[in-house]
């Protein structure tokens, strides 16, 4: 074993990533398997699931399942048993909605709050026995960067169930620190790109547009190629997951290259004149 696997402590546990079909998802089910976790993949997205459970080898698994649906965990937690008790929990799985407020309805709301917000709840609920009979647990919520700031481009309806997202962690944090499980909230920067894609005008690429969002505010190192962030989300995610982070709980992790901690302002500023002494 590494030093770093060491470190870590995530050999042979047992994590229960939703969302996992894709983008920071798919890409955290990867390290974590690579740091010698067993992975359950669970999302609506059969085919892509089931890709990443195969390139993750005999230590992934998939189940297709709905986050929203109460029946579906049970499913989740009997298919990540066949590997043992879970010790981790990711809530990644959500969908985007971006339309004025005027434009959005009720379907779309329901739908948002069911997945991005009674999902999470509802996860948290279902690995609990496992995690109290081992009186320890990390569970890591996926919020976005619009549950910190507020945005003027149609995200009333979806930022407020990341704002939830945010209370729901805190609240969970102090419920079940008792029992030694962890609680945390990592806030990438825009969240998976194919999300957005059907919300963008035709001919507009995702992946290029959240490479300039990311980079919009923090250039990269110099040598170092710009990037989505989908990397270095994950890498926040694994850290939380882990034993390396063994006191943190109740906390937010943005991951947005900066973005919510300020604006810049497009001004030139003249240089005062000089006072003269005497």
């Amino acid at each position: 074993m590494s030093s770093e696997a060491s470190f870590l402590g995530l050999a042979g546990k047992v994590v229960v990533v939703t969302g996992g079909a894709r983008g920071i998802g798919a890409e955290t089910a990867r390290l974590l398997v690579a740091q010698g976790a067993r992975v359950l993949i669970a999302d609506v997205r059969e085919e892509e699931g089931r890709a990443v459970a195969a390139e993750l080898g005999r230590n992934g698994a998939f189940c297709r399942a709905d986050v929203s649906i109460a029946a579906d965990w049970d499913r989740i937690v009997t298919a990540a048993h066949a590997f043992g008790p879970i010790s981790i929990l990711i809530n990644g799985a959500a969908v985007l909605v971006i339309a004025k407020i005027e434009d959005t309805n009720v379907a779309d709301i329901e739908r948002l709050f069911r997945i991005n917000q009674l999902g999470p709840i509802l996860g948290i609920k279902a690995v609990l026995p496992d995690m109290m009979a081992a009186g320890a647990g990390s569970i890591v919520n996926i919020g976005s960067e619009d549950g910190l700031c507020g945005q003027d481009i149609g995200l009333s309806a979806y930022g407020a169930t990341k704002w939830a997202l945010r209370g729901i962690t805190k609240t969970a944090a102090f419920e079940l620190g008792r029992h030694g499980i962890r609680v945390n909230c990592v806030h990438p920067s825009g969240g998976n790109p194919e999300m957005c894609a059907p919300f963008l005008p035709k001919g507009v690429s995702a992946r290029e547009g959240q490479v300039e969002h990311q980079h919009i505010v923090l250039e990269p190192p110099r040598g170092t190629p710009r990037h989505d962030g989908t990397r270095t989300a994950a890498n926040m995610i694994l850290f939380l997951a882990s034993d390396a982070s063994i006191g943190c709980t109740a906390g937010d992790y943005p991951v947005d290259a900066g973005y919510t901690s300020g604006h810049r302002l497009n001004l030139q500023f003249e240089k005062p004149a000089a006072t003269a002494t005497g």
